[in-house]
């Protein structure tokens, strides 16, 4: 009789000890999903209204939207697209925009990234206040020609343009300098620079400035249409966690539409972000075209041209540049 107490109690214990894992396996199974742990998304922009993509999805919460709640953002502002590089390389950043040519070169160094999306079209300028130079061919040695970093767009550009006049990049070290846009600006009104290639919404202003007067531009350096600035990502975010990468797409595309569709607002807000005055009128003369996909097909030709150059040491493939979603919004 004792034996069967003793074989009943552990029977009932086994059947209690059986549910409690049942009951916890469906617990953890089962969690409400403002339970579940979120996926961080990193992201980093530059300064300017180009970069208006980044505050609209900020302002409107759009990737943790689109992400169904599982994803949080953080957001990181910095000042060039050499320094947002580094920032991939030591695993700080997940998403990122900047300038094609570091874009393209952070491909080429295998540094773990991909271009993603386009910011849109956005001209960059040289300006200058001096008349004797009417053209880059009267650039020379000791002159002082901001071009913001090396491996910028700006500096890469002027690289083409003196290797066309039959020039070398040393040419340009020897008179290059490098000072954010607006450093850059405020040293022209100085006049202690010579000369500053830019974008906008600077661009604007000096054209309506009669001091000032342009020496050249990326659409006749280049050849081609250049994108503004790229979205790029690493290809180890997208391959851990698939559906953020593409809300994180989605939220962009968003994000684009809403500011084509409500421009004087998304002005507003971009504006007020940056802290500048007369945005509406800055919005207006700064003529941006949003558009997640422009430039995006001459990504191949631009990697060609910094190969003729000496800034890449081997020629890319597009699939190579882009991601294969990219790859599929082309020409859409």
């Amino acid at each position: 009789m004792r034996h069967l107490k003793t074989l009943g109690l552990v029977i009932v214990l086994l059947i209690a000890l059986a549910s409690s894992n049942i009951a916890w396996y469906f617990y953890l199974n089962q969690l409400p999903e403002e339970g579940q742990p979120k996926v961080v998304v990193r992201l980093c922009k530059q300064y300017g209204f180009h970069y208006g993509q980044h505050i609209i999805m900020e302002h409107f919460e759009l990737i943790e939207n689109h992400s169904g709640g599982k994803a949080t953002t953080e957001w990181y502002t910095m000042s060039g697209g050499v320094t947002i590089n580094e920032a991939i390389v030591a695993g700080s950043l997940d998403f990122a925009s900047m300038g094609i040519a570091p874009a393209i070169t952070a491909v080429h160094q295998g540094i773990g990234t991909k271009i993603l999306l386009s910011m849109g079209s956005k001209e960059h300028m040289l300006w200058t206040w001096r008349e004797d130079i009417q053209s880059i061919a009267d650039i020379k040695a000791g002159d002082k020609i901001n071009l913001v970093q090396v491996g910028s767009i700006e500096y890469v550009g002027l690289v083409k343009a003196f290797v066309d006049l039959g020039r070398t990049a040393e040419d340009v070290d020897d008179v290059a300098v490098y000072y954010k846009h607006p450093d850059g600006y405020q040293l022209m009104e100085q006049r202690e620079i010579d000369a500053h290639f830019s974008g906008a919404p600077y661009n604007a202003m000096y054209d309506a400035d009669p001091s000032y007067h342009k020496i050249s531009e990326d659409t006749e350096i280049w050849g081609v249409p250049l994108p503004g600035s790229a979205l790029i990502a690493t290809t180890k975010f997208k391959e851990e966690h698939p559906e953020i990468f593409s809300a994180v797409i989605t939220a962009w595309m968003d994000a684009t539409h809403w500011i084509i569709n409500n421009e004087q607002e998304a002005a507003q807000i971009i504006g007020e972000y940056f802290e500048y005055e007369d945005i509406w009128q800055n919005w207006q003369d700064s003529a941006l075209l949003w558009n997640p996909t422009f430039g995006l097909s001459a990504v191949k030709d631009l990697a060609d041209i910094m190969y003729d150059i000496g800034q890449l040491d081997r020629q890319m493939t597009l699939e190579e540049l882009l991601f294969e979603e990219t790859l599929g919004l082309i020409g859409e």
